[in-house]
């Protein structure tokens, strides 16, 4: 099985990726190489360093991996600021990790015949609140992109689901003031999600 995780450098796709070490070709794609590479080395995966704005840099990393049997998405950002007070760059930043980036991968990615790919989404209630605007938009972006795009990756015996989350103990709490309480562990999402996406056929929607 050839498993791509891109976001393998967070705190989500570092489980992910400690939960797949061993269980075939695995190829581990981020922004942080120095975390990077000695993740790929601990699980015996191959490590590409990506910057995910570039559209070529995409294109190349996707062409090198070749046809995936497993996709799984883990790049992500939040910003919690009122919007008049959010800049546009920030902006840009978090629409390019939580719906663009996909956008890009889906793009270009090649797939074997039943192949799965998951992105991580939100639950719409938990984060359409004050200071998450821009977040809030970001993830419903993404599932309108995976509720098109499914139709369109169908009839390539294709199956694209999106997680929804809910809090996850990970670094991207750490500006907001640490995790709130009773988030999940990030081996414990992974383990749900990789348990998800075993079912025959897998779940549009994955809720965790």
């Amino acid at each position: 099985m050839r498993t791509l995780i891109l976001g393998a450098t967070g705190g989500i796709g570092g489980a992910l990726a400690r939960a797949l070490g061993g269980t075939g070709e695995l190829w581990l794609a981020g922004r942080r190489r120095e975390v990077l590479f000695p993740l790929a080395q601990e699980v015996g995966a191959r490590a590409l360093p990506l910057e995910l704005g570039d559209e070529l840099e995409v294109q190349a990393l996707l062409e090198e991996v070749g046809p995936l049997d497993l996709l799984l998405y883990a790049v992500g950002g939040v910003v919690r600021r009122p919007l008049r007070e959010t800049g546009r760059l920030e902006a840009e930043d978090l629409l390019l990790a939580n719906f663009l980036g996909a956008f890009l991968v889906l793009k270009h990615a090649r797939f074997g015949q039943g192949a799965r790919a998951a992105f991580l989404g939100a639950y719409p209630a938990y984060v359409e609140v004050p200071g998450f605007s821009l977040y809030a938009a970001s993830k419903r972006a993404l599932e309108g992109l995976l509720n098109a795009a499914r139709k369109e990756f169908r009839r390539e015996g294709v199956h694209l689901t999106l997680v929804r989350l809910p809090a996850v103990a990970t670094g991207l709490w750490t500006p907001l003031g640490g995790p709130p309480k009773g988030a999940l562990s990030p081996e414990e999402a992974a383990r749900r999600i990789l348990e998800g996406l075993k079912a025959e056929p897998p779940p549009e929607v994955l809720e965790l």
